[in-house]
């Protein structure tokens, strides 16, 4: 029985951060704790004014979990757990973590063992006592010093009956934009691991090895039964693809609507979901408000060779069923894609305007390990892969890349379009969280045009030219990944 026990996410909040959003995976797996802990904190450094440890340890702490997901503030995490005292069991967990447990075992002194893989039935049988030969998964410095690697741990669905503690939160969760607080209450919600298509980009298919993670649902009930407990107004699935089953989403609403659970759901879809006009309209009916779907590209090479399963033809015929109803419609596209020019990378913001859509998300390519892109752009000549992973050219620097999402976004956000998404909420959000939302509309203007301001004065006091496409410079310098979070600690 541990007497004390501290789970950290140890990423602070930046002047880039979005939306803060729970770290789901670090509560499951404070979840799974309950039974074995006499006391349990839940550390968001987000929410804190000092992103250290050393604060919240007590003299009875005796273990301390790390979520390491992103790979962002890699050091500072480092250099927060070495600077724990002796004699504290120090676990961590997530993606990164995964990727090499080694490097953390290495750099970090203090770290006792490493999680690879999903976390809360690892977490169980440490906590049961197990000897750590015989826990799946995990990494770990023996008692000889050395590092020690056990066998992978096979792809388990998240059970039923576990949810996340959201009890230890300190704070609430609000949506957030510009810094500035919508009032909205937010979470989310894992309806599934897993994903059943092969899009090459894509790793979240793939468990750390590189084995496929088959798609895992909950059951209908399970999940409604969550939401059911959920006080926030809007709840975001990171599910990879919620519409996979449309029959199981069917019944997902029923429930929602015999419950009268009033609240609004934002999902991951795939242009599939068309098909299926009567899912839809009992989305709309069940407080369903955003489909976020993958578009990627706007040209038939890419998405071929992305293994997407459709064509720039198929898309608009799916749009146009999509913007039939009464939900927010988001495409993600990816630039820096092998082989595509400058003049197809700016046909993005026209051809989401073409397609009806109402938000957009460009992101970089970058590969992750494990996806194939590493072995395709060995095979391409001309590009290259910086540290992070992120995809440049010969002739598009990756500062040149990073500048063309800016470009695009410019493009598509017109106070046209703006105003579009505005008026299309004020139709679809229940009365109280519209009223909130509108409250913080002149504050929300005010840190907007201020932004703006300064802006326009940094561009005038500059003298540096933009980058040419051919100016390799370090793609470090780009932009972040998506930090929307839909996996943050999943």
């Amino acid at each position: 029985m541990f007497r004390h026990v501290l789970c950290v996410y140890p990423y602070p909040r930046t002047r880039s951060s979005r939306t803060s959003f729970p770290p789901l995976g670090l509560e499951y797996v404070a979840a799974a704790l309950r039974p074995y802990a006499e006391r349990i904190e839940l550390i968001n450094f987000r929410h804190e004014r000092t992103p250290s440890t050393l604060p919240f340890l007590r003299p009875e702490t005796d273990l301390v979990c790390y979520s390491i997901n992103w790979r962002q503030n890699l050091e500072l995490i480092r250099d927060d757990i070495n600077a724990l005292p002796p004699g504290i069991t120090t676990i961590l967990g997530g993606r990164t973590a995964t990727e090499d447990p080694r490097y953390w075992l290495e750099a970090c002194p203090r770290v006792d063992a490493v999680v690879c893989g999903d976390g809360e039935r690892a977490i169980t049988e440490i906590a049961e006592g197990r000897a750590w030969p015989e826990v799946a998964g995990l990494a770990y410095r023996g008692d000889d010093g050395r590092i020690a690697f056990n066998p992978p741990r096979a792809n388990a669905p998240l059970e039923e009956e576990l949810l996340p503690a959201r009890d230890l939160r300190r704070k609430p969760y609000y949506l957030t934009s510009k810094g500035v607080s919508t009032g909205v209450k937010i979470d989310k919600v894992a309806g599934s691991r897993g994903c059943p298509f092969n899009c090459k980009f894509c790793s979240f298919a793939l468990n750390p090895w590189g084995v496929r993670r088959p798609w895992t649902p909950r059951s209908p009930a399970s999940i409604v039964r969550e939401i059911e407990q959920i006080d926030a107004d809007l709840i975001f699935f990171v599910d990879d693809v919620f519409t996979n089953q449309p029959d199981r989403v069917l019944e997902i609403c029923d429930l929602l609507i015999a419950k009268k659970i009033r609240k609004h759901y934002v999902v991951n879809a795939r242009l599939e979901i068309a098909k299926r006009p009567d899912v839809l309209r009992k989305m709309e009916q069940a407080g369903f408000l955003a489909l976020l779907i993958g578009v990627e590209s706007t040209q038939d090479a890419t998405l071929k060779s992305m293994g997407k399963g459709f064509t720039v033809e198929q898309i608009r015929e799916r749009f146009a069923v999509l913007r039939q109803y009464r939900m927010l419609l988001n495409a993600y596209f990816i630039v820096g894609n092998l082989g595509e020019t400058e003049e197809q990378m700016l046909s993005v913001a026209p051809f989401a305007r073409s397609l009806g859509v109402d938000l957009i998300h460009v992101s970089r390519l970058r590969s992750d390990p494990h996806t194939g892109l590493n072995d395709l752009i060995a095979q391409t000549p001309g590009y290259h892969l910086d540290s992070a992973g992120f995809v440049y050219s010969d002739e598009y620097s990756a500062q040149y890349i990073a500048n063309l999402r800016k470009t695009i976004d410019r493009q598509f956000y017109r106070p046209r379009q703006v105003a579009g998404v505005v008026f299309k909420l004020s139709r679809i959000l229940h009365w109280p969280i519209l009223a909130r939302g509108m409250l913080t509309i002149p504050v929300f203007l005010a840190v907007l045009l201020a932004t703006q301001a300064r802006r326009k004065i940094g561009r005038w006091m500059s003298s540096t030219p933009a980058p040419r496409p051919s100016d390799r410079l370090d793609a470090s310098d780009g932009c972040a990944p998506y930090l929307c979070e839909p996996h943050d600690g999943a």
